[in-house]
């Protein structure tokens, strides 16, 4: 019968030190061995925490290692394996007996996990070899050294192990002292990982600096660092671990707690895993080695950002940075070349080449002079892009690079695209050069009708005229007064459309009534010029969503520049047709044309054909470029054509056509009746001219009328008169016609009295403010006497309210 050996017994009889654990580190058991080398008992031991049983030293905690026991206690668990510290330095409790306090020892121990019958780690051994006889500690210092002379009574059988022990440990003292410095002081971060689990086994402050210095010896990676988990690390380490074979990242990005219970922060890090093999070639391990790149990856990204504003800053502004090595002339550009230039050249030569060839030659000179004076050049010049052929303005600009013997060697220069700013300085050349012809038209204009004025107020003053010549002479007073009236309004016009205040009252209407009203406005002016006017209309009634009286403004625009442009006896030709949804209205002339040059921009303000020294055809260039912006507002489109100069023209407007049925004439309107008797008018004008002139004419045409020169005259003559009319000036001195207005309103007896407004300003707000203060109507000077008379006999059919007769 085969005798089972006692193991407790064994355990217990054992000459080597021993004490047993469970997992939580709870003591066991200790045999005697370990009881003589502590110099304990089971009763001071069995069932306490270990670090209980063996306390740190509270006057002396460095006599104690608890952290590189506990340390040693949990790799030995955690990785299955036995856990060896080689010296320790780790003071014991002395009995009361002995004096209490704590006894200095030294040890050298191993820990060695122990499965349960499943194979499962379940306790954890420690063999304490106490090895103080063998060394003596410098307090100031914090060293331990060998003893040059062991005590007498150091243990004979012992004096072998101890002198093996004493020259092992000298070899491994050194070298771990020298590896632990160079491990701390090491510049990256440094972690040693053991078994498959990645158990932290040394880790230098520069990885703690990197975690937050939390406690991380003897637990695996993912339980000391459990926010690293999930960010692809995990995978990477079992790869290099099975595989055998390292990684090296660069500007990883981590997520981890950069303070310990602090939040998780994004870092980046470069990255070496260096499997560790043992002498079989079996991977035991992970070296762990890299550099926290945070701020090298935030100037890097800011480095980046940088460049990509600079690039888009170049490319907005259409600029090529460029070097240029003299001796061999090759060229460098930067990276938008191809954009700016369409092309990127090797060399000066090849460059040069696009040139245009008139200014090539000017190019070369810039350049050789900048060599030899060791200074800099500026030149515009003509480039033309092999690519598309386009030709662009270049503003070249080099500063000569010299060595440090001042020879020239090089020319760092900057090549900007500036044809957009010098096309947008022709068009302002342009635009100053037509308003200066403007300007010169207008005073043409304006002279013209002026000078017959002139001649006939001084004919009147100076000769007795019979009724056939007093009428022919004021009836050219008139038509040139309406000529003068016509420009003022096509200046105001164009004033506002330019600024865009006019705005359209659109609703159905039909568009041959429109044309027939547009060409009873010009008849006069072309049968005065013997043109002959055709008109081609469709059948039925073509409906537009349109503003009345601006597609007549329209139409008669125009028809007047057909006429104006066509040589008496010419033929003209309006015709409205239909396309689609849209209609067509079309005005073609045999007149004197237009040229390539002038038709894209004969829409534009100021814009005229050829002029003639003697001005025949008049005008200021302003009634096609309000034709293109009302045009624009109901939704359609403009057109020119000419075959060339002489050969006609034929302007074109595209209105998006109304389905509907044929709209009702309008109702003839209503001549008011004739006055039964005379109205009292009172008129009031600062230029005593005007306000003469004006009553004279009321006179004559049967009114009792009233005269003044001033506001307060005029609220006296109004309260003490009570007229059924006043005709006020707007700017008036010391009142004016606002303040005037509504101080007749509040006079005895004037509540029903009709004001009308008259003024030199005829905006949209003008009439407002005329309406607000009071006024019943707004005329702009000069006064349109019919317009006049219509208000006055319209007031005259009416009960007087106000006194009077």
């Amino acid at each position: 019968m085969t005798l089972q050996p006692d193991y407790q017994a064994l355990f217990r009889a054992s000459p080597y030190p021993y004490l047993l654990m469970d997992l939580e580190l709870n003591i066991i058991g200790a045999n005697d061995a370990y009881l003589r080398a502590t110099g304990r008992t089971e009763d001071d031991l069995l069932d306490r925490y270990v670090f209980d049983a063996f306390p740190e030293n509270p006057d002396d905690p460095g006599s104690t290692n608890v952290a590189e026991v506990r340390a040693s206690l949990l790799r030995a668990i955690a990785s299955g394996k036995p856990d060896t510290t080689a010296f320790l330095r780790y003071s014991v409790p002395r009995a009361a007996g002995a004096g209490g306090g704590f006894e200095e020892r030294f040890w050298s121990t191993v820990h060695t996990p122990i499965g349960d019958a499943d194979g499962r780690i379940a306790f954890v051994a420690q063999n304490a070899i106490d090895v103080t006889e063998l060394y003596r500690f410098d307090r100031q210092s914090h060293v331990a050294s060998v003893a040059l002379h062991a005590r007498a009574d150091a243990a004979n059988d012992h004096f072998n192990q101890a002198q093996m022990h004493q020259a092992m440990n000298r070899i491994l003292m050194v070298e771990r002292s020298h590896l632990r410095d160079l491990f701390n002081q090491a510049p990256g971060f440094i972690a040693v990982l053991t078994g498959e689990q990645h158990v932290f086994e040394m880790v230098n402050e520069a990885y703690y600096q990197l975690v937050g210095h939390r406690e991380l010896l003897g637990k695996p990676v993912w339980e000391a660092l459990p926010e690293v988990r999930g960010q692809g690390y995990e995978q990477l380490l079992d790869q290099v671990y099975h595989g055998g074979k390292p990684f090296v990242g660069r500007g990883l990005r981590v997520e981890v707690q950069r303070e310990a219970g602090g939040p998780v922060a994004q870092s980046h890090i470069d990255l070496l895993y260096q499997p560790l093999f043992d002498k079989d070639g079996r991977t035991t391990g992970i070296f762990v080695q890299g550099h926290d790149v945070s701020e090298a990856h935030a100037a890097q990204l800011a480095s980046a950002d940088s460049a990509e504003r600079l690039s888009e800053g170049m490319n907005a502004a259409r600029m090529v940075v460029w070097d240029w090595e003299i001796g061999s002339g090759k060229m460098v550009f930067s990276d938008n070349a191809e954009l700016v230039l369409g092309r990127r050249d090797p060399d000066i030569d090849t460059l040069s080449a696009s040139i245009h060839p008139d200014d090539v030659e000017r190019m070369r000179r810039a350049r050789e002079r900048a060599i030899v004076e060791a200074g800099g050049y500026a030149e515009i010049v003509r480039f033309i892009r092999a690519d598309d052929g386009r030709m662009l303005w270049l503003d070249i600009r080099g500063k000569v690079r010299c060595d440090a013997d001042g020879e020239p060697f090089a020319v760092r220069g900057v090549t900007l695209d500036v044809t957009e700013r010098l096309r947008a300085e022709e068009d302002l050349r342009d635009a100053h050069r037509r308003k200066d012809e403007f300007l010169a038209m207008l005073s043409h204009e304006l002279r013209n009708p002026l000078a017959p004025i002139s001649s006939a107020a001084q004919l009147l003053k100076h000769m007795r005229l019979d009724d056939a010549r007093l009428r022919e002479t004021t009836d050219i007073i008139i038509r040139q007064t309406a000529h003068i009236t016509a420009l003022v309004d096509d200046l105001i016009d164009v004033s506002r459309v330019t600024r865009g205040l006019i705005s359209t009252d659109q609703k159905p209407h039909d568009m041959k009534r429109m044309i027939g009203d547009a060409v009873e406005q010009v008849r006069p002016l072309i049968e005065a010029r013997r043109h002959r006017l055709a008109v081609l209309l469709p059948p039925g009634a073509v409906t537009v969503m349109s503003d009345h009286k601006r597609v007549v403004q329209v139409l008669t625009n125009l028809l007047n520049n057909a006429a104006k442009y066509t040589p008496d006896g010419g033929n003209i030709v309006l015709e409205l047709a239909l396309d689609g949804q849209q209609l067509v209205l079309s005005v073609r002339d045999d007149g004197i044309g237009m040229g390539a040059e002038l038709l894209p921009r004969v829409f534009d303000l100021f814009t005229q054909g050829e002029r003639s020294a003697d001005r025949s055809q008049g005008g200021l260039g302003v009634g096609l470029a309000v034709v293109r912006s009302l045009v624009e507002l109901h939704g359609g489109q403009v057109g020119a054509a000419s075959e060339g100069v002489g050969k006609g023209s034929v302007l074109t407007v595209r209105l998006p056509l109304l389905a509907g049925p044929a709209l009702a004439g309008a109702p003839a309107a209503q001549r008011p009746a004739a006055p039964q008797r005379p109205l009292r008018v009172l008129v009031v004008d600062d230029n005593p001219d005007a306000a003469l002139m004006l009553s004279m004419l009321l006179e004559a045409s049967g009114y009792d009328v009233l005269t003044e020169n001033g506001s307060r005259a005029a609220l006296a003559s109004a309260a003490r008169h009570v007229p059924d009319v006043c005709i006020l000036d707007i700017g008036l001195p010391d009142m004016d016609g606002y303040q005037l207005a509504r101080r007749i309103r509040e006079a005895d007896g004037m509540r029903g009295a009709t004001l009308i407004a008259v003024t030199g300003y005829g905006q949209e707000q003008d009439r407002r403010l005329a309406l607000d203060a009071g006024f019943d109507h707004h005329l702009v000077k000069p006064v349109d006497s019919s317009e006049l008379a219509a208000l006055l006999l319209a007031r005259a059919a009416r009960p007087l309210e106000a006194g009077g007769a």
